[in-house]
């Protein structure tokens, strides 16, 4: 489970499940609030919490509003990326690049609502066939 701080949830909810095509896996109410998470459809275990400051003490939340849009640690492995990255794009996703060849696989880097970057990878054919 990953956490990414979000200015609006509900926005955050819509393009993770709209776009991205991921589900909501847990939405209640939570301590600080609304306590939401969502995963890709192949690996339900893979969590992503989308937190609000909202609900947090003055102190808490402008130093939580400080990371929307900062976050760049989220790596999406998929089986094909530029077939992804099309879909995606179709879709309505922001990418600063197309994908690109790398030592490691194809990747390519697209944004959501709140400016924070996903990896979309594709790993190399050899790593592959080696698991």
């Amino acid at each position: 489970m990953v956490t990414r701080i979000v200015e609006d949830q509900d926005e955050a909810v819509a393009f993770y499940t709209e776009k991205l095509g991921f589900k909501i896996t847990r939405d209640h109410p939570g301590p600080h609030g609304r306590f939401v998470a969502v995963a890709p459809e192949r690996d339900e275990n893979a969590e992503l919490v989308l937190m609000s400051p909202d609900g947090f003490d003055d102190d808490d939340a402008e130093r939580m509003r400080t990371l929307i849009g900062s976050d760049f640690g989220l790596i999406y492995e998929v089986d094909d990326c530029r077939e992804t990255y099309e879909e995606l794009h179709e879709r309505g996703v922001d990418f600063r690049n197309e994908p690109e060849e790398m030592d490691w696989g194809v990747q390519a880097v697209a944004t959501d609502s709140d400016g924070n970057e996903i990896v979309i990878q594709e790993p190399p054919r050899a790593s592959r066939s080696e698991l």
